[in-house]
């Protein structure tokens, strides 16, 4: 089609062709149907061909040549889905586009004839999918055939698609058609038989076979082809050679694989005689080619596998060597090789999960596991998936069979060193099965098992208790080891498993076996006859251990039938005396000396009830500051165990945490010495006192003397002096004192002596010198580096920690804590949040944006109407520290984050939820009896002074900062407050009008008032302040616009002011029921400034028009009329004033946000 022609299609169609070509499966059959649907539209004469769709077909055609982005697989698609729709295109329309787009024209390179060749055989390939070749003459059908053959010989990387373009056609016309027309053309082939048997010959010969019987008799099979059917056992060594030779095309699978699976599956030959006539063939010599075409059969051949010999069959140890080799080794993911095994073991991952068949699954799981040989994370994962998918009936028999392996594996323990390790981890995963959740006499016996093995030696048989009808001999610690972190992680991962219906019945149950599994370590302890102790325990220590079982079975009896309120506490002292009971046979030491607090913790607990909510000066700590400390402890350990117990733990004692036990988890929040300057609520409270206090002197003429300041520099240096004396004193590391030695040779083991080091420093030349100093120059860079190392490493440490107790922190913060507790959250979230806002470090900041998370969650959960009791002066202090601290803080998050702890402060202070708009009133009975009522007035009284006292706060705050006074406080700070609780604040309005009407005051700090007024204005305040507030402050308002405007010019134009003014001033007309009328000087002078204006602020100027009712000229009214109409006179005489509007959008409701920056509002 030529030029001109193409530009002729409207550019909706054309714009679908680039779609077309996206790789992007769904939008290429979505655009396809488009395609196909906007093309029915046009195409009036159902028998012709319209301009657009014959220009579709050429270009379709054409572009099956293109190698740009996935042009040939969309174009392809779209060419198919037209001539399934379009009767008329037929198959002669295609051949022919094929011939004039599709041609050599001598002036192509190699590539771009392979390239067109391959457009062909995709044109052909539509032809044939979309079923159009079944109506195709013989001529044409001939013709296909022989143009696929002719590019088989062209091009060889074409061959397969090419045969498997023929053997669909074969599949698809007659037997009068496929004799004439296509068997004449490939029978020379089929007639040579097993001898000269390629892939392509036997796909081809297949689908003969399978479509045109009457042509490809038995007889014809038994003349070439040795036997009346192709896919026999007979034939199975010739099946074997044909899958060797389709190894060549490589990195692709050759289509005749898929068909042999079938054909065998069909016939119903053995899987097992198929696979091991050829497996050698694919995996004696483990080359890269022939195992990935060797795991592609094997995933093809899953899901026909009915017995566990057939399984066995196809995983035998050869095989599954190779297999870890390649899942495990370094091969990149996307080498076709490991993409073949990945494909294998999530089709594994399948089959275990559909078999119904426990024997099966357990089949699969021995291939492995009898396999001594080391097994990668990416298989020990996937083997995991795999047992996580068994069911109940197979977890357990795989469970008895792992045991018997073990005491299989015992009898040569150093020949079978990965067995035992897979033996441990496999019993773990056993733990926590979905099909088990809810045996946990299951459970108990796994761990039972696990735990045996860690810490005892079976050294006669015993039937009474369990795993001790086998002796074991005594492992080396390297075999002791796995058990031992299997041990642990099957107690962790149980811990957190949801094996009830609700967390807390699955707690229960947990601890029940927990008990239960101490008891069975007591039983070990005393049945000295039939095993040994890999620890031996002292008898303190084996006193503790006692005192905790008989405590734990105590324990276990009282919390089935105790009041609820006790349940947390015992289920808290139960986990803890667990925990720190089974550690007690791998770290004795601390493991005994913290049984003994829980023990006095534990007595105490029970008699103690929740504390007051002031810190106190104590003769010795209370139990849960003890309990608090033994959690940090935990949580510092490398363990996933003790941390996971430690969360838990906590969960159950929230209620019981005090204000002195808070301190002691936030200390570990704060910035420690060596780290950058913490950002603190008292650093500049402290400055400023010192500050004060020179003033002070200096007023009152007490200023230090000179010899007084020589003192002092005096005392001063000589405590430097000392310093340096007690930094020569310090001892010298042995390791860096022995690199010192070494570098300096002969020379270090000489005499000290004066006269043998006069003598020794004559006999040095200077080239013995220099290679004494540059040896000295390495050993303390490398003792610099190594400083440098350790102190990064404490540095990942610390912040490994700070997370962990964020953990508790959270913890806390979900459990709503009472209001003296979240008053002592806050300052350590707050710090922590902005002394990291500025940090590059990632793992910082992460802890920082993770505190302001936390932050968020406690100023939601916050326990607003709490039984606890603070003073106000604790309140207004805290809120003090906070707007103070709120100079400290950047970046805008933490700035109303700040903001928020401030409104957090006075809700709790004023018993106000976050919904509140303003002092909640007392909801009183009308039936109240006269001391209730007083009661109630008294209640009012209170809350009035203290809601006067909270504005008086923040009114003097915001009255410095609109004087710059404080030049730290932010803008931010007071919108978010102002904008929550606009009714709480709106005394506040006041000042905010009385400071836009001054004149002397600055257009900056105008544009910062009016901003914050803005945020006070929403629907739900004129009725809650009541008419008469919202009438005085209506003319107050209107007032301030117009003489903010009044001085307002072209030339000295402030467009932030005005945008803020025109934004407070529509909020007024949006919100308010019955608006004050605006004068008219308002409206004529914001007309007269229009020309002036930007889009933002013209946005809302024509909103504020609109609800006065003046409509202004709507963009998109003209917009239309000038598609409509190019001529039309009244929008040809637009002026440039007026079509500069034209990018504004649909007018809506615009609310300013909190989040501009304050620095953008300078003016």
């Amino acid at each position: 089609m030529s030029f001109k022609t193409a530009h002729k299609v409207d550019k909706s169609i054309l714009n679908k062709f680039w779609q077309l070509a996206e790789s992007n499966q769904e939008k290429i059959i979505q655009t396809s149907k488009t395609l196909v649907d906007d093309l029915h539209r046009r195409q009036v004469d159902e028998s012709g061909v319209c301009e657009e769709l014959h220009y579709c077909i050429n270009r379709l055609v054409k572009g099956l040549a293109s190698s740009r982005q996935s042009a040939r697989h969309g174009f392809s698609v779209a060419l198919c889905q037209i001539l399934r729709n379009f009767p008329s295109v037929n198959v002669d329309v295609i051949l022919g586009a094929i011939a004039e787009h599709l041609k050599f024209t001598q002036k192509e390179s190699r590539s771009e004839q392979g390239n067109i060749l391959l457009g062909k055989v995709l044109a052909y390939l539509t032809i044939v999918q979309s079923g159009q070749i079944a109506s195709a003459t013989q001529e044409h059908v001939q013709k296909i055939v022989q143009n696929l053959l002719q590019v088989c010989k062209k091009r060889a990387f074409l061959t397969q698609i090419s045969i498997h373009a023929i053997s669909l056609i074969v599949s698809q016309v007659n037997t009068d058609v496929f004799r004439m027309s296509v068997w004449s053309e490939i029978e020379a082939d089929l007639t040579q038989g097993w001898t000269g048997c390629s892939p392509d010959t036997l796909l081809l010969l297949s689908a003969c076979q399978k479509y045109h019987v009457k042509v490809v008799d038995k007889a014809f099979l038994k003349t070439y082809w040795g036997s009346s059917k192709v896919f026999c056992a007979e034939n199975l060594k010739n099946i074997w050679n044909v899958i060797k030779l389709s190894v060549s095309s490589y990195p692709v699978i050759h289509l005749i694989n898929d068909e042999i699976v079938q054909q065998l599956t069909t016939a119903k030959i053995s899987i097992i005689d198929f696979w091991t006539e050829g497996r050698d063939v694919l995996f004696g010599k483990e080359h890269h080619k022939a195992v990935s075409l060797g795991l592609y059969l094997m995933t093809k051949l899953l899901p026909h596998l009915k017995t566990a010999e057939e399984i066995e069959c196809l995983l035998p140890a050869s095989v599954v060597r190779v297999l870890v080799k390649i899942i495990d080794g370094r091969q990149k993911k996307t080498n076709p090789v490991h993409q073949s095994a990945s494909q294998f073991i999530n089709g594994l991952v399948s089959y275990v999960k559909s078999s119904e068949n426990a024997e099966n699954s357990i089949a699969v799981l021995q291939c492995f596991y009898e396999t001594q040989y080391p097994k990668g994370v990416n298989l020990t994962r996937s083997l995991e998936t795999i047992v996580q998918s068994l069911s109940a009936e197979a977890a357990k028999q795989y469970g008895e069979i792992l045991m018997k392996m073990f005491k299989k594996y015992m009898k040569v323990p150093k020949e079978n060193m990965m067995g035992i390790q897979h033996v441990a981890t496999h019993i773990r995963v056993l733990v926590t099965l979905p099909s088990t959740s809810s045996d946990h006499a299951w459970h108990l016996r796994l761990l039972q098992f696990l735990g045996i093995h860690s810490f005892w030696t079976v050294r006669a048989k015993s039937a009474e208790i369990p795993h001790c009808s086998n002796c074991t001999q005594p492992m080396e610690d390297k075999l002791r080891k796995p058990f031992q972190d299997n041990f642990y992680k099957a107690l962790s991962n149980l811990l957190i498993y949801n094996t009830d219906k609700s967390k807390t019945s699955s707690l229960d149950s947990y601890l029940d076996t927990a008990c239960s599994l101490c008891r069975y370590f007591q039983s070990l302890i005393e049945a000295t006859e039939v095993t040994t102790p890999v620890v031996n325990l002292s008898e303190d220590e084996m006193e503790q251990w006692i005192k905790t079982v008989l405590c734990l079975m105590a324990m276990q009896e009282k919390n089935t039938a105790n009041s609820p309120e006790r349940l947390g506490l015992y289920r808290a002292f139960m986990l803890l005396f667990v925990f720190h009971g089974v550690h007690l046979f791998v770290s004795k030491e601390n493991a005994v000396g913290a049984l003994q607090d829980l023990h006095i913790c534990y007595n105490k607990a029970l008699k103690h009830k929740r504390r007051s909510t002031v810190k106190s000066a104590k003769s010795e700590p209370e139990w849960i500051e003890v309990v608090t400390e033994l959690l940090l402890s935990m949580m510092s350990q490398g363990s996933n165990f003790a941390r996971l117990a430690a969360k838990t733990i906590f969960s159950c004692l929230t209620e019981h945490v005090t204000p002195d036990s808070l301190g002691l988890i936030t200390d570990v929040l704060k910035t420690e010495k060596g780290e950058e300057t913490p950002i603190s609520f008292e650093d500049e409270d402290k400055d400023n006192a010192s500050d004060m206090d020179v003033e002070e002197e200096e007023e009152n003429g007490h200023v230090s003397s000179e010899e007084e300041v020589e003192k002092s520099d005096e005392g001063s240096g000589s405590e430097e002096d000392t310093d340096e004396e007690e930094e020569e004193e310090e001892e010298v590391d042995d390791e860096f004192r022995n690199a010192v030695k070494s570098a300096l040779g002969d020379a270090a083991e000489k005499s000290d002596s004066e006269e043998e080091k006069e003598e020794s420093e004559t006999e040095l030349d200077d080239d013995a010198m220099f290679k004494f100093d540059e040896a000295l120059i390495q050993v303390f860079k490398n003792m610099r580096k190594a400083k440098e190392a350790e102190a990064k490493e404490n540095k990942q440490q610390l912040i490994a920690f700070k997370s962990r107790v964020l953990d508790l922190v959270e913890i806390l913060v979900k459990s709503q804590p009472a209001a003296d507790l979240t008053l002592d959250l806050i300052p350590p979230l707050l710090e922590l949040m902005a002394s990291t806002e500025k940090h590059k470090d990632g793992a910082v900041l992460g802890i920082g944006r993770r505190a302001g998370s936390v932050f968020r969650v406690l100023y939601r959960k916050a326990k607003i109407h709490g039984n606890v009791a603070v003073s106000r002066d604790r309140y207004l202090e805290a809120l003090n520290n906070t707007i103070q601290f709120s100079t400290k803080v950047t970046t805008k998050q933490n700035i109303i984050d700040v903001s928020d702890a401030c409104l957090l402060v006075i809700r709790l202070l004023m018993n106000l939820d976050v919904g509140s708009l303003g002092p909640s009133p007392m909801k009183t009975r009308s039936k109240s009896s006269q001391k209730e009522k007083d009661r109630k007035e008294e209640r009012e009284r209170d809350q009035e002074s203290v809601h006067q006292i909270v504005v008086d706060t923040i009114q003097s705050n915001l009255q410095d900062f609109l004087k710059k006074k404080k030049q730290k406080l932010h803008t931010e700070f007071f919108y978010n407050m102002f904008s929550k609780f606009p009714v709480l604040y709106w005394p506040i309005t006041e000042t905010l009008l009385t400071t836009i009407q001054d004149d002397h005051v600055k257009v900056f700090i105008k544009t910062q008032a009016c901003f914050l007024l803005s945020g006070m204005i929403n629907k739900d305040v004129e009725k809650n302040i009541g008419e008469e507030a919202w009438n005085e402050f209506s003319l107050s308002l209107t007032a301030g616009v117009s003489r903010i405007l009044r001085v307002i010019t072209k030339e000295a134009f402030p467009a932030k002011l005005v945008h803020d003014v025109c934004v407070t001033l529509k909020k007024y007309l949006v919100c308010s029921q019955t608006p004050q009328e605006i004068p008219e000087e308002v409206t004529e002078k914001l007309e007269s400034l229009k020309g002036s204006f930007n889009t933002d602020i013209r946005k809302e100027y024509h909103s504020i028009m609109g609800k006065l009712g003046k409509a202004t000229p709507n963009v998109n009214q003209k917009k239309n009329k000038k598609r409509k109409s190019k001529d039309n006179a009244d929008i040809t005489g637009q002026t440039a004033e007026n079509k500069k509007p034209k990018q504004t959008e649909k007018e809506t409701p615009v609310s300013p946000s909190p989040n501009r920056k304050s620095k953008k509002r300078k003016q």
